[in-house]
């Protein structure tokens, strides 16, 4: 039998960003990229790769010399294209389109650049990797996929090559890390080659051995290279190669048909990042959303007006989003310096955005005829097939100038005349006169494309419409002494809740940033009380119930709006939070009657079943608890807005919505009470959710649609 051989794989980790900013990153990109032609220029046997189009894409725009050198080692087979995406990132609470993008954007850049389709990917530093991955990798081509998370010590797993098998059945060759790290040091390549050689004779197959300095850049070194040539020639059990993923696949795939099926996702590692830096995890889902919808909506513009695609600017936005998925921005593990860029990225995309919709709309609007007399159209842009029938807010102006005099209300109107039941709410502004003004309406809107309506005028004030009860599948009743809905039914089932409907905890969390090592956050440290007299109906109409209530804890307040709908199905709950807690986390409680219920989660790519034993878990947009209720199996759906930790235990899922540990803290780091540290997520928080409650099937049928 041949030897096995040692296929040493060298890399240079890189995060753009983590205890720097992007721009050092790049700076470092530049050199660590500099010193990789440098050495292999010298050493004719090695072999450098490396993932991340960010990278080349710096190294592109800041030294086109070097870039040029690049493409030159790559089609001599000295410079391999490894893995193929755009960088690593989180994969767990990115939507699916964000992970679709990441491999599209890699695959398409590092194509037209170099000519290059790796079959193997990886994400070696990624916390944790979603169970509907595996079908994304196979559909997009991938052969194998390497990953260094969760270590042996989080997650236990058969052998370091395995099988894994996707909630979908989909499966795909796995290798996890088993010698050493991602990276070497600086003193410790003969150690690593040592192990992976007795690691080697003892499976009797190849084995990888990941070196290079990083994580701030820097590959492989002359001394290190002079290392391995020394062990090489010592070595003869086995051979000793540089090699590539793509040559380790070749190697393995042959064992991958005896190797054990690993089923689901691949955790957990740091659960304090499904929380940790909350602004940054909302504004990527509603970037996410936004960005999605815009780019249906002007497919949809340019089909059916002719309006150009705006596609270089689209791919611009795409490209700043995905670089904020990066497994140190979105996680929250950066410092506060990264965590600014991340949101003014995220600024940038959104305005992009909006400027792009407002073309659609322009374009839309072209193609409705002359309407003598209105002067207050409203157009409505859609690309939710699953949803059409929703509320909307519009604020606007009511004339050039106020109405200094006498009343007037406001009606709306659809194209075909009928007039659509709205309210008059309280717009942002707070001017003493009859100006700006604000409604709220049911519309019936196209899957894809503009609705349009009208408002008009009246004099004199509108003859008072009596609210409803609300919708007449969805019941609650809000306890007074609280200000929290204590009472659920749904469908004419029984009772849904065993206490408070969202009720905010404080829960004890010294974890650092990651959350290394903790696996639950359970023990409650306070509870918000309702402040006397604050609990009031503040909107009441045929559209829509609010009621608001104010909740204190220590320094700390929420302004609470309870919404119920007439035509409509669902709460919603908007919370304004004064968060003041340091070291502490904030967690929202849905205790329900389903003891023994099941808790089911988005992941990218699908749904997966959680176990109901308080510890933290990861989830997307939206988690539903499924249980016996009387004799029909009922669900409670809760849909949330950047909000990706959870725990479930009797019946009870508490979501996790804000966490402050100290910004970029490392555990081994001793906090004092001086000098002073920063904390995460202190300040002021607007957060969104909705539940549904109902027959299972319907609830499942409706999660993502509302998400």
């Amino acid at each position: 039998m041949s030897r096995p051989r040692l296929h040493l794989i060298c890399n240079a980790h890189l995060d753009p960003v983590w205890q720097w900013r992007w721009e050092e990153g790049a700076a470092e990109a530049l050199a660590t990229f500099r010193n990789a032609a440098a050495l292999l220029r010298e050493y004719q046997e090695f072999i450098f790769n490396h993932n991340e189009v960010v990278l080349y894409r710096w190294v592109e725009k800041y030294d086109p010399t070097l870039f040029a050198e690049i493409r030159s080692l790559v089609e001599a087979g000295r410079w391999t294209i490894s893995g193929g995406w755009y960088l690593q990132p989180d994969l767990n609470m990115p939507g699916l389109e964000s992970l679709i993008r990441q491999i599209a954007e890699g695959r398409r850049y590092f194509w037209e650049k170099f000519r290059a389709r790796p079959r193997v990917a990886y994400n070696f530093d990624s916390f944790g990797h979603s169970g509907g991955l595996p079908q994304i990798l196979r559909l997009a081509g991938y052969k194998m996929y390497i990953h260094m998370r969760p270590q042996k010590e989080e997650l236990d797993l058969p052998a370091d090559l395995y099988r894994w098998r996707g909630v979908d059945g989909s499966e795909i060759l796995a290798l996890r890390i088993a010698v050493g790290l991602y990276h070497t040091e600086r003193d410790n390549i003969q150690l690593r080659l040592r192990e992976g050689t007795e690691m080697a004779l003892r499976l009797g197959r190849d084995v990888p051995v990941f070196w290079g300095m990083g994580n701030h850049g820097g590959g492989a070194t002359r001394q290190d290279l002079e290392r391995i040539t020394a062990f090489a020639a010592g070595e003869r059990r086995v051979e000793i190669m540089h090699s590539t993923p793509e040559r380790l696949y070749e190697a393995l795939k042959a064992a991958g048909w005896e190797a054990p099926v690993v089923w689901g996702d691949l955790q957990r590692v740091f659960t304090g990042c499904y929380t940790s830096l909350a602004r940054i995890k909302r504004k990527a889902e509603e970037s996410l959303g936004t960005l999605v919808q815009t780019e249906a909506l002007r497919a949809a513009c340019w089909w059916m007006t002719g309006e150009d695609y705006p596609e270089e600017d689209l791919q611009e936005a795409w490209r700043d989003h995905l670089f904020n998925d990066f497994h140190d921005i979105l996680t929250g593990s950066c410092t506060e310096p990264a965590e600014k860029d991340a949101l003014d990225i995220y600024g940038k995309t959104t305005e992009t955005a909006r400027r792009l919709r407002l073309g659609a709309a322009a374009a839309f609007n072209r193609l409705l005829p002359v309407r003598p007399g209105v002067t207050l159209p409203i157009t409505v842009l859609n690309s939710n097939p699953s949803l059409i029938r929703t509320p909307i807010e519009v604020e606007f102006m009511a004339d050039y100038r106020p109405l200094w005099k006498g009343e007037q209300h406001l009606r709306v109107f659809g194209l075909d005349g009928r007039e659509i039941p709205a309210q008059e709410e309280q717009p942002e502004s707070l001017l003493p006169f009859n100006w700006r003004k604000k409604l709220c309406f049911m519309g019936e809107l196209p899957g894809l494309g503009a609705a349009h309506f009208e408002v008009r005028a009246y004099p004199g004030k509108r003859k008072s419409r009596k609210a409803s009860r609300g919708h007449p599948d969805l019941n609650y009743k809000i306890d007074r002494r609280r200000g929290l809905i204590t009472s659920l039914r749904a469908q004419n089932s029984g009772q849904l809740l065993r206490g408070f409907l969202l009720e905010p905890l404080v829960i004890k969390d010294e974890g650092d940033s990651w959350g290394t090592g903790c696996r639950s956050y359970r023990a409650v440290s306070g509870r918000f009380h309702l402040r006397p007299g604050s609990l009031k109906v503040i909107e009441n109409g045929p559209v829509r119930t609010i009621t608001e209530s104010v909740l204190g804890y220590k320094r700390s307040r929420i302004v609470l709006h309870m919404i119920r709908y007439r035509f409509w199905p669902v709460i919603e709950f908007r919370l304004r939070i004064h968060w003041q807690e340091e070291r502490k986390m904030l967690k929202l409680a849905l205790p329900t009657v389903f003891d023994r219920g099941d808790l089911f989660c988005e992941i990218p790519g699908g749904s997966i079943r959680r176990p109901g034993d308080g510890e933290e878990y990861v989830f997307g947009r939206w988690a539903r608890i499924e249980g016996e209720a009387g004799r029909s199996r009922m669900s409670l759906g809760v849909i949330g807005c950047g909000s990706h930790g959870l725990d479930f235990k009797n019946g009870e899922l508490r979501v996790s919505v804000l966490r402050s540990p100290a910004y970029c803290h490392e555990r081994g780091f001793k906090l004092t009470e001086s000098p002073a540290r920063k904390f995460m997520d202190l300040g002021v928080h607007g957060l969104r959710f909705l539940v549904t409650a109902g027959d299972a099937g319907d609830v499942r049928r409706s999660v993502s649609a509302l998400a």
